[in-house]
């Protein structure tokens, strides 16, 4: 045997990672385990010291390593999969699986609108599993239905709809036909997000002291809370609508309305709102504007607290790229999104794991687990023979680029700054071994 470190990554058909800990299954706690690597798939593992191997396998010593399923990001944004110039297919699934993700389940918002069957996209594409949400109304207007039977019987994975600015008869109409379906034991989900753009009157942070000393155009909480507080009484008014899923909560106010709120509801969170908020960004800042809108520290924190205690159930990346001229407009003028997968894991490991001291299977449920159990699919258990695996290390430092670049969008997060942690293999990437975000990276 010869022992090697993750760099060079060792090119073997066969690789043995010496005392990894692994993340295999929910609600339990990581394991070390001598894991062997035949490809792209886990060829078998034991306890430490219980795997035997020739000496011409190479062995990592993989004690400060952690192995666990891919992660899956419940929504994410796509528009032209096919002509786009800053994101299209070979580029999403190039910088998704860069950060250890598998699955990716795609917006309604598209070019064209994927209200129609024929607009969905599903399937392996270069090693990514692609799934689409079907537009709850059409256009995403907000004023009439899509053919919900069509693009569910097309393998929509469910119906969303990123907004509330609709009639709050189709909501009420829409929880009802969705309760008869589940007890006919044909559901779906049905993902909501509690925001009102005509409340939102154009603003591009939450209202609060930050954004009035930055002169930014402020987003009231209102725009969240009222349609949240329509959707969670529509809800309870519907008996069956177990279906509902409350897509991308922001606010303070939004969790202390869900802690209120009697019955159990899946629940989901934009990445950007448990690492960044209003009182850490300058007006200059190249990563303000998203949807929904950024909050203040005490938005953060709040749904910080509504991980630890169960509130939030899955993390959405809400991947959307623009390019670096867009990025150039002024804040109030850029389209409104954030690029990039590769920062996701290693940022929610120092936000989560190393800031709250979250365990790091509570952090697999968050990325992998709960994301499955939104998008209405079983969790699947790391065994041997699975190739859906990633290989994080929590400790190897990156730097983000201060240019932006056509390929992949300008408006990734923390250009310039160093960041701690990266994925350094994968079973669905090509080679298996990925070579570190930037430069050179997807």
């Amino acid at each position: 045997m010869v022992a090697t470190g993750i760099e060079p990554l060792p090119a073997a058909e066969q690789v043995l990672l010496r005392d990894v800990q692994v993340v295999a299954v929910p609600h339990q706690a990581p394991r070390r385990r001598d894991v062997l690597l035949d490809g792209d798939r886990i060829g078998d593992w034991s306890t430490p010291g219980g795997l035997t191997v020739g000496g011409a396998i190479p062995v990592v010593a993989a004690a400060d390593l952690w192995l666990g399923p891919s992660l899956v990001d419940p929504y994410s944004h796509l528009e032209e999969a096919h002509h786009g110039l800053v994101d299209n297919l070979p580029c999403l699934a190039a910088a998704a699986l860069g950060g250890g993700y598998g699955t990716v389940a795609l917006s309604p918002q598209a070019t064209p609108w994927r209200d129609q069957p024929q607009a969905l996209i599903m399937g392996c594409h270069h090693g990514l599993e692609l799934l689409s949400w079907g537009s709850f109304t059409a256009g995403g207007a907000g004023q009439d239905f899509s053919n919900h039977g069509a693009l569910l019987a097309a393998g929509a994975v469910g119906l969303a709809e990123e907004s509330c600015r609709g009639h709050q008869q189709l909501l009420f109409r829409g929880l009802q036909w969705q309760a008869d379906a589940h007890r006919r034991g044909e559901g779906s989900p049905l993902a909501i997000a509690p925001r009102d753009p005509h409340l939102q009157a154009g603003g591009v942070a939450r209202e609060g002291a930050d954004t009035l000393r930055l002169g930014l155009p402020m987003d009231p909480v209102a725009s969240e809370l009222l349609p949240l507080q329509q959707v969670l009484q529509a809800a309870h008014l519907v008996e069956g609508a177990t279906g509902l899923r409350l897509l991308n909560l922001s606010t303070a106010a939004a969790v202390a309305c869900l802690q209120r709120y009697p019955h159990p509801m899946a629940a989901a969170v934009h990445w950007w709102h448990l690492v960044e908020d209003t009182s850490r960004l300058g007006r200059l800042s190249d990563s303000w504007r998203v949807q929904p809108s950024l909050g203040g520290r005490r938005d953060r924190e709040a749904l910080l607290a509504a991980v630890q205690q169960g509130l939030i159930t899955c993390i959405t990346v809400n991947h959307r790229a623009i390019d670096q001229s867009q990025q150039l407009l002024p804040v109030e003028e850029r389209p409104a999104g954030l690029a990039g997968y590769a920062h996701v894991l290693p940022l929610l490991w120092g936000a989560l794991v190393e800031g709250l001291g979250l365990p790091v299977e509570t952090l697999w449920w968050l990325l992998c687990w709960g994301p499955q159990h939104f998008l209405g699919h079983p969790p699947e258990r790391l065994k041997p023979g699975s190739s859906r695996w990633l290989l994080f290390a929590p400790h190897d430092p990156w730097t983000m680029p201060c240019h932006g670049s056509r390929r992949g969008g300008g408006n990734r997060p923390w250009q310039g700054r160093t960041i701690q942690g990266r994925v350094v293999a994968s079973g669905l990437a090509s080679g298996r071994w990925l070579a570190k975000p930037w430069p050179g990276g997807p």
